[in-house]
């Protein structure tokens, strides 16, 4: 499913979400500093220019014209436990086919007090009202699951995540605009001088992993390292991954 939905973020549509969540990311970044910040994506545009982090790469299941650092199954993230101080999660939660799974393995990845930013869409929208026409059509991005955001944090919060912020945007309708109209809100000046309702069609959610009171410190690399400085680890299935709390999951969540 990701690869049937790569193609729309080409479309004028496309392109005009893809510019706004581009634009209120670029505002989050600059704030979250680090060693390593990896993208997970449906599709392959890098959206994270702005982060201060040195080490960004990548991580896709199939490969693209873009330019993808790693290829995995995202549910099997081949990366050691607390590795990583930022997770980018662009749509891929709305077009897999466990969302909890993918949670749990961030959680295992991410280091404490690191971030996950989360953009999705936001089924109590316009947009939302929308999506049953749009599945029953087989058009995308109708077809994906569009996670409510409350439920969304209601997730996170059982996996030990505090919620720093959520930010939401594009208050119309999704119908398509000319090429020269996609610049509908202004992030430039920041995030605070846009409106920020909770039902606009896409969601930006920032969580910070909790554990305890753990200060994060620089880890010790080994010699022996595959992409940079960051160790990677062979996915094994049915490895034990963080699930304190997180309820099992059901036919209706999935």
């Amino acid at each position: 499913m990701f690869a049937s939905v790569n193609p729309w973020f080409s479309t004028s549509l496309g392109k005009r979400v893809l510019k706004t969540e581009t634009a209120i990311i670029e505002q989050l970044l600059p704030g979250f500093f680090g060693y390593h910040l990896l993208q997970l994506s449906v599709q392959e545009q890098p959206l994270y220019e702005s982060s201060p982090i040195r080490h960004k790469f990548t991580l896709s299941s199939a490969l693209y014209d873009g330019e993808t650092s790693v290829i995995a199954n995202p549910d099997l993230l081949p990366f050691e436990d607390d590795s990583l101080d930022v997770v980018l999660l662009h749509h891929l939660l709305d077009f897999q086919d466990s969302p909890q799974n993918l949670l749990r393995e961030v959680t295992r990845v991410a280091r404490p007090m690191g971030q996950v930013v989360i953009v999705g869409f936001n089924p109590f929208s316009l947009w939302g009202m929308w999506k049953p026409i749009g599945a029953l059509r087989h058009r995308q991005p109708w077809e994906g699951k569009f996670i409510s955001p409350g439920r969304l944090m209601d997730w996170l919060t059982l996996l030990n995540f505090k919620i720093d912020r959520a930010q939401y945007s594009i208050y119309g309708l999704p119908y398509n605009r000319n090429e020269d109209d996609l610049t509908l809100d202004d992030y430039s000046h920041g995030l605070s001088r846009n409106p920020n309702w909770p039902f606009g069609a896409i969601y930006v959610i920032v969580a910070r992993k909790q554990v305890g009171t753990m200060t994060p410190i620089k880890p010790v690399w080994k010699k022996n390292q595959s992409l940079g400085k960051l160790n990677v680890v062979r996915p094994t299935a049915g490895r034990d991954i963080a699930t304190r709390g997180f309820p099992p999951i059901s036919k209706e969540e999935e």
